[in-house]
């Protein structure tokens, strides 16, 4: 164990060792090996369900009357279901085949962003009360590193606008993507409460939180630990009822955490 020149334990690093095994830990349990052998046997149920309706589908109209137009409906409303969970499926499939390449990759924001929201629809209050806008730059530059750093980065500033907007009536998330000067900004917008002047030093402090309850403080804390390596600037605009977070990556990142 370190010793400090008093004699005493460097708290300060073994504060730091606990805070980056935690890190390390949260990168690889976001889908683990039960989730995706659930995945499996949903996809296998799901393929031998849309079988059996479509099958179901062709002896109705294989009996020589004119199909009822309410069946039709209802069975034309079950396969898209089923349509729709497959889709739901494969895109935690590629989510588990993603977070388990660790290697630098190229990354597209948009696409980045729009598997955030995906993976946001079993959240209600997002789902049924959270207004999204997105303005997306068609002309971006790839990122380049780990997909689960920024996946996870990113996704951390987006739950934070969703929770800070929990108590207001005005409920609008805005996501944007924009080609600077030698440079790529995303930047998350909520409606919220607002940060003020006296919490934004603390802002990625871990475990600092005005939210209190089932809110742990390690949301921006971690989104900054994980996409800092990649040269990733942060910058916080906040007045009454609107607060922005703002990310800038350099086109050639300066530094790589896995290489």
């Amino acid at each position: 164990m370190a010793m400090s020149p008093s004699g005493e334990s460097s708290s300060e690093d073994q504060t730091e060792k606990i805070v980056s095994a935690f890190i390390d830990h949260h990168r690889y349990s976001t889908l683990g090996s039960l989730v995706k052998g659930i995945i499996h046997n949903l996809n296998g149920s799901l393929q031998v369900l849309s079988m059996h309706m479509e099958l179901l589908q062709r002896m109705l109209q294989g009996k020589g009357d004119p199909l009822d137009p309410k069946v039709h409906a209802k069975t034309e409303q079950c396969l898209r279901q089923v349509d729709k969970l497959k889709g739901i499926i494969e895109g935690l499939a590629l989510k588990a085949k993603h977070d388990e390449q660790d290697a630098p990759q190229p990354i597209h924001a948009n696409d980045l962003l729009e598997e955030c929201l995906s993976l946001l629809h079993h959240h209600l209050f997002f789902k049924h009360q959270v207004q999204v806008k997105k303005d997306f730059s068609s002309d971006l530059p790839l990122l380049q590193g780990a997909y689960i750093d920024f996946h996870i980065g990113l996704l951390n500033l987006i739950y934070n606008a969703i929770e800070a907007m929990e108590e207001t009536t005005r409920r609008e998330l805005t996501l944007i993507t924009r080609p600077l000067d030698r440079s790529l900004q995303i930047l998350i917008a909520d409606t919220g409460c607002g940060i003020d002047e006296k919490t934004r030093p603390f802002l990625f402090t871990p475990f600092f939180t005005t939210k209190g309850g089932k809110h742990n403080g390690l949301g921006l804390f971690i989104s900054k630990a994980l996409l800092a390596p990649y040269g990733a600037s942060f910058d916080c605009l906040s007045g009454p009822g609107e607060t922005s977070f703002s990310v800038t990556f350099p086109i050639q990142p300066v530094s790589m955490r896995h290489q």
